[in-house]
């Protein structure tokens, strides 16, 4: 059996992500900074159906953490896939940034996963073993516009970086990205902004938790698949809209 780590695991869609990969075999190390309650929850149940998994604590923002989680878990089963799922999310603005806030997002969205895929492919190439990292990007990289603007910095950089380490990994590591739309209800959304969302694309639906997992499994199950971003998000990105999607709709609907 080999092991998977999914960071931010414990609940939403790294969840949902861990649960898949447990049916599916993988001994499944469901990560958590702040949501212990909830990973350990996601681990049990992904025991009790027959899997196994591991709840594992590590504060991404520390980097001295983020360097052992790697052998944390290969201590217990060797890894063979790294999914970068965590990340930070908070507004700013370009005007209303700060060092301190452009170092948070940047250490939890791009130097974590920078240094778990080193450690990650430091680990399977110490077994003359191969591996997968899949990191999840977002949309908005492929059509930018300005708000969020740490974390839209980190995952334009995670993408590049995606790329880079394609290159630089392969052939015995693959390397490939998932950018989705909205996907979840966010931040202060009702559930009724938030099928507008969902639904302001050219196809008129959304993104689904549903969806990103089977952008897994095709990425698992296809070996020529390497150094690419799945975009999955109705086409959203060619709207090329000038803010963030739910802005749009408030701005909007107050008007109406």
């Amino acid at each position: 059996m080999q092991g998977v780590l999914v960071t931010g695991s414990g609940k939403r869609l790294g969840a949902a992500i861990a649960t898949h990969l447990g049916a599916k075999g993988w001994h499944v190390f469901v990560h958590y900074n702040h949501s212990r309650e909830e990973a350990e929850a996601t681990a049990a149940a992904i025991t009790a159906a027959g899997g196994q998994a591991s709840a594992i604590g590590a504060d991404l923002a520390d980097m001295e953490a983020v360097g052992t989680l790697i052998s944390r878990c290969e201590a217990i089963c060797p890894l063979g896939l790294l999914i970068n799922n965590a990340s930070t999310f908070e507004y700013d603005t370009a005007a209303t940034t700060s060092a301190a806030k452009l170092d948070h997002n940047m250490r939890v969205n791009l130097y974590a996963p920078a240094l778990l895929a080193q450690g990650f492919q430091a680990a399977v190439r110490a077994r003359g073993g191969e591996g997968v990292i899949i990191n999840m990007i977002d949309n908005k990289v492929f059509a930018l516009n300005p708000d969020y603007f740490s974390y839209t910095l980190a995952k334009v950089a995670l993408q590049g970086m995606t790329q880079m380490l394609a290159m630089a990994f392969a052939p015995h590591i693959r390397v490939a990205g998932i950018a989705p739309g909205i996907t979840l209800i966010s931040g202060l959304q009702t559930e009724a902004e938030f099928q507008r969302t969902h639904r302001n694309n050219p196809l008129g639906r959304g993104c689904t938790p549903e969806q990103i997992l089977n952008a897994v499994d095709f990425i698992l199950a296809s070996p020529a698949y390497h150094g690419q971003t799945m975009v999955i998000d109705a086409g959203q990105v060619l709207q090329r809209l000038p803010r963030d999607i739910v802005f749009i709709d408030k701005a909007a609907h107050q008007q109406a």
